[in-house]
């Protein structure tokens, strides 16, 4: 493996962490869309217009990214001159695919459960403040997002502690179905 082909692989991983990202904060970015909405009703066109830039130049800026890290990672490679200065022309890893796997389950999972647990407790906190208001689970907006993110945390949670399984089960479904023994000796 050259160092250009390494730092193109952790570019383009960061690209499809983008790509999942975007999946994750895109009914968010919808919602609090609408939400504005409703709320400048009443208010200038000018504040409407500046939060839409904003909206816009975020968005933007995004895609931007996530255009240059998945399909113009050769001229990112180029422009930062990331495959200059090594010693050596080629790298030699030889690390097993299933360790590989396994590595990146880790990683993803903890990466969930990071993000997860912080706004778990504080939509738990919310949740009791507006409980001793007298709101009932239905009645309290913050009991969404807090099954959101339990259900995010506990995904995350598995993915860390039981990585083994979902590793076998990944180089299961790469292998493909086994052929049996009796129906090969039959064709």
């Amino acid at each position: 493996m050259t160092p250009r082909s390494l730092f193109a692989v952790i570019i383009k991983i960061i690209g499809i962490y983008l790509v999942f990202e975007a999946i994750i904060y895109l009914p968010q970015l919808v919602a609090m869309i609408g939400q504005y909405w409703r709320m400048m009703t009443g208010s200038s066109q000018s504040d409407f217009l500046d939060a839409g830039f904003f909206i816009v130049f975020a968005l933007g800026t995004y895609f931007l990214i996530l255009r240059y890290s998945l399909f113009k990672t050769d001229w990112v490679i180029d422009k930062l001159r990331l495959d200059k200065g090594f010693s050596e022309e080629k790298f030699e890893i030889n690390i097993h695919r299933s360790t590989i796997l396994k590595i990146a389950v880790i990683v993803i999972g903890a990466m969930m459960v990071i993000d997860s647990l912080p706004l778990l407790c504080k939509q738990l906190f919310s949740y009791i403040n507006m409980s001793r208001t007298g709101a009932s689970f239905g009645q309290n907006p913050t009991s969404g997002w807090m099954i959101y993110y339990f259900v995010k945390f506990a995904a995350g949670f598995c993915l860390v502690s039981a990585n083994r399984p979902i590793v076998n089960f990944i180089e299961l479904k790469r292998k493909g179905p086994a052929v049996n023994s009796t129906e090969a000796t039959e064709e």
